[in-house]
């Protein structure tokens, strides 16, 4: 999933993307630098934007757990990274330049924190919305809709 190439594509069609991380606002600029956006993004490490939305959050269960480190390990393959199994966090940080130490409160203060994608109209109305594990349970973590699912949600506007 790259947010930036569907950014550029709901940008044809009419609709700004604004993104939202929740995170200290230089610990996000430390790691855009690596990962540069093609859109706008805020800093939230309050989550307020998160609550104001309804967006879920939940305790890091062992069952979590085992479904990330799974997900962030294929994550490691697909960016061409050796990494043992569970290895995926430390494989990534270490090619970010990122300590993981600096975001460990972060993650016990957020704990796991579910993503959403919302469309809003003018008006500021959600008019759709897709919440991370709403429809698949824990099957859905960090599944993201397709460019396809998110062009015609706009479309039905």
């Amino acid at each position: 999933m790259s947010l930036g190439l569907t950014a550029e594509k709901l940008r044809a069609a009419g609709i700004e993307t604004v993104g939202v991380v929740a995170t200290a606002v230089d610990r996000a600029r430390r790691y855009f630098r690596y990962r540069p956006l093609r859109y706008l993004v805020g800093a939230d490490p309050e989550l307020a934007t998160h609550r104001a939305f309804g967006v879920p959050r939940s305790r890091f269960t062992d069952e979590i757990f085992q479904v990330v480190t799974t997900r962030v390990d294929g994550l490691a393959r697909e960016a061409g990274l050796a990494a043992p199994t569970g290895g995926g966090w430390e494989a990534l940080d270490r090619e970010d330049g990122i300590n993981r130490d600096e975001y460990t409160a972060d993650t016990e203060h957020h704990q796991v924190q579910l993503t959403a994608q919302f469309l809003l109209d003018r008006d500021g109305v959600i008019r759709w919305a897709n919440v991370e594990c709403a429809r698949d349970g824990l099957e859905g973590l960090d599944r993201f809709p397709t460019d396809q699912e998110l062009l015609a949600a706009a479309r039905a506007l």
